[in-house]
């Protein structure tokens, strides 16, 4: 049998991403050179070429290697194929890459999450704000990479903390949230990803002291009474390490402002909550809480360093509390 003219490997994404953009890697040995790669047909997202000598090792009947590398857009998909345009030798080859397709937790559960049924858009959006998170840790000399034990507390079904399955890094990710439903969907959906526990609505969380280097909370604080939500930013003083960070979303004052009740509130005492019809699923008390700025610094500075409150950060709404344990 001849040998093949070219071989073609995908090493990233496996799966169908989750995110507008995401990181492409694979390798091309073939009979012919290897001028460029492309994600996508009729694209100028042209990927990094470089030698491979791993491949050329696995493939010495082939005498041209190339690795590449780079980030993609959605439109080098097509459905769960990703669309790849290769010029080798005198010719521009197409060539499509099936995916896993990404399985969304069902309906309830979205809505338990996210007050709707957000389809396709549930993993987007949540790809969008890991990326704000692992943008604002390595801004603030904490980046996701290095960590060695992530957790991500009020998971939900996993919405943000999926991301990690396209995102480098090293160490150990953990997803606690009190849902028990949403706690075995991500078993069984998002176990490669990272392990999950489910915990009581009041502390403490079942890790040893000092267990965490980095925590990112989505959507949790935003929702507690104040005694409540005390108690777990003290729990999560607990769970992390002296030095390690914790970034947590807030209701500042592009929600509180738009209610003059609630302002006032707020002006006054720096913190409000209210009530309202509960969401199947969840508890009477998770309703929503707002915050200042001012409340965050002088609060929650009893136990950590509060290292900047970025108004309308994450997925430009939520303020996100930026905070480093002494």
């Amino acid at each position: 049998m001849a040998p093949p003219r070219y071989v073609l490997h995908l090493e990233t994404p496996v799966d169908a991403p989750g995110s507008e953009e995401f990181p492409v890697r694979g390798w091309i040995a073939s009979e012919e050179p290897i001028h460029a790669v492309a994600a996508g047909e009729g694209t100028n997202r042209w990927l990094h070429l470089a030698d491979r000598p791993d491949v050329r090792q696995a493939w010495p009947t082939l005498s041209h290697v190339a690795g590449f590398s780079g980030m993609a857009a959605r439109d080098a998909l097509r459905g769960d194929r990703l669309v790849l345009l290769c010029r080798i030798g005198d010719e521009q080859i197409v060539v499509g890459h099936e995916l896993n397709p990404s399985v969304l937790p069902p309906p309830h559960l979205q809505v338990r999450q996210v007050g709707g049924d957000w389809g396709k858009n549930f993993f987007v959006s949540g790809g969008e704000m890991f990326d704000q998170i692992a943008a604002a840790a390595a801004e603030f000399g904490k980046p996701l990479g290095d960590a060695e034990r992530i957790l991500d507390f009020g998971c939900g079904c996993g919405r943000v903390l999926k991301s990690f399955a396209r995102f480098p890094h090293r160490g150990e990710v953990w997803g606690s949230d009190i849902d028990p439903e949403a706690i075995a969907w991500n078993r069984g959906n998002l176990g490669d990803v990272a392990l999950f526990d489910c915990n009581a609505t009041v502390p403490p969380l079942a890790f040893p002291d000092a267990f965490f280097d980095f925590i990112f909370s989505v959507s949790v604080f935003t929702h507690l009474p104040e005694e409540m939500q005390l108690a777990w930013v003290a729990e999560l003083r607990r769970v992390l390490k002296p030095g390690g960070m914790l970034i947590a979303s807030l209701h500042g004052e592009r929600y509180w402002s738009a209610d003059p009740g609630v302002k006032a509130e707020v002006v006054a005492k720096g913190y409000a909550y209210r009530t309202g019809p509960v969401t199947a699923g969840l508890p009477e008390f998770y309703m929503s809480a707002f915050h200042s700025e001012a409340y965050i610094r002088a609060k929650w500075s009893e136990y950590f360093e509060v290292l900047a409150v970025k108004p309308a950060y994450i997925h430009g709404v939520h303020d996100a509390a930026i905070l480093r344990r002494g």
